[in-house]
């Protein structure tokens, strides 16, 4: 199959049509800049509250720092008053972002008691109220990631696309579940299939795809224009590389990013924050490359975090030799 045709969203050409979905609390800059080393066209930043007295605060501000070298640089946003977000949008373009993406796909609970994320999409008019009012407010393109719906088979998702599209959006992202299903359960690719076909902006799906021929599968039942990998990259950052058709990193390689990126959470983080932080990527890196994590777990100085790390690393490479 070959891949689709490059995504042109407003000025920019995405680098490829494999994209990393943004997932707070994993997607950090010290994930994102392995993802795009390793090949991802399109990366979103952790979502930012519209709220201005949290612009300030030690979350906000980590996860607007962009990622060097990324471009174009996305931001994702959520909140239910539609000025409250476009003066949100203009917060960020004023500080270099070139894309706005808007929430109302997230299903945590936190999220949808305040009516936001995928709890708009029992209220479209309110839904297209936000998108119009955030693209009218800034220059840059405005994206939109959903579900299929509250519930599964009811088409609310695919009313949400059109009336996305035609409030301004400049492109979709569909994750192939309902509210209701959150990230468990078969994936509705077919909805997403029919939102591609009856919309003009390009469309994105996102839901269970972790390998290569999750992808193919995931472009040949929606014709969609591209893929957002969101659950499938923690813990394996390079699945980008393979899904773009490159060889997967050898033993050596994949401990010298965990090593690597181990580091980075704690040079971005400081050490207290980044030793606890670190712990779930680690768990995750050991599922991937089968290493028993639960001593790591509980280590809480960051150099004892990377010599126990150094340390299996030492031990898998022996054996593999």
């Amino acid at each position: 199959m070959n891949p689709p045709a490059p995504i042109q969203l407003g000025p920019h050409r995405l680098k490829s049509h494999v994209t990393l979905a943004p997932m707070a609390g994993l997607t950090d800059v010290p994930f994102r800049a392995l993802a795009w080393r390793y090949g991802a066209g399109h990366m979103v930043s952790e979502m930012v509250s519209d709220k201005p007295e949290l612009w300030e605060t030690g979350k906000s501000r980590l996860r607007r720092v962009p990622v060097p070298g990324v471009k174009p640089v996305a931001v994702q946003i959520a909140g239910t008053d539609p000025a409250g977000m476009a003066e949100a949008a203009l917060r960020h373009v004023d500080e270099g972002v070139d894309v706005i993406d808007i929430n109302f796909g997230c299903p945590a609970k936190k999220v949808c008691r305040k009516a936001a994320g995928s709890a708009l999409l029992s209220d479209l008019s309110l839904l297209g109220r936000i998108v119009e009012r955030v693209v009218s407010a800034v220059s840059v393109p405005v994206t939109v990631k959903t579900r299929t719906g509250l519930l599964p088979g009811d088409g609310v998702g695919f009313e949400a696309a059109r009336i996305v599209q035609a409030a301004g959006a400049s492109m979709l992202v569909m994750h192939a579940r309902s509210r209701a299903c959150r990230f468990v359960g078969p994936v509705d690719r077919a909805s997403v299939g029919a939102v591609k076909s009856a919309l003009r902006i390009p469309v994105l799906v996102n839901g269970d795809i972790r390998s290569p021929e999750d992808v193919a599968r995931a472009l040949m039942e929606t014709g969609a224009d591209g893929v957002m990998v969101g659950r499938g990259a923690i813990g394996r950052p390079w699945i980008f590389q393979e899904c773009l058709g490159g060889p997967p990193p050898d033993a050596r390689e994949q401990w010298s990013v965990v090593l690597e990126h181990v580091q980075m959470m704690h040079d971005f983080y400081g050490s207290a924050m980044g030793v606890r932080i670190a712990r779930k990527h680690i768990e995750a890196y050991g599922k991937t490359m089968g290493f028993d994590a639960k001593l790591c777990l509980r280590l809480t100085q960051a150099q004892h975090q990377l010599d126990w790390l150094t340390d299996q690393q030492s031990r898998q490479l022996a054996i593999a030799a």
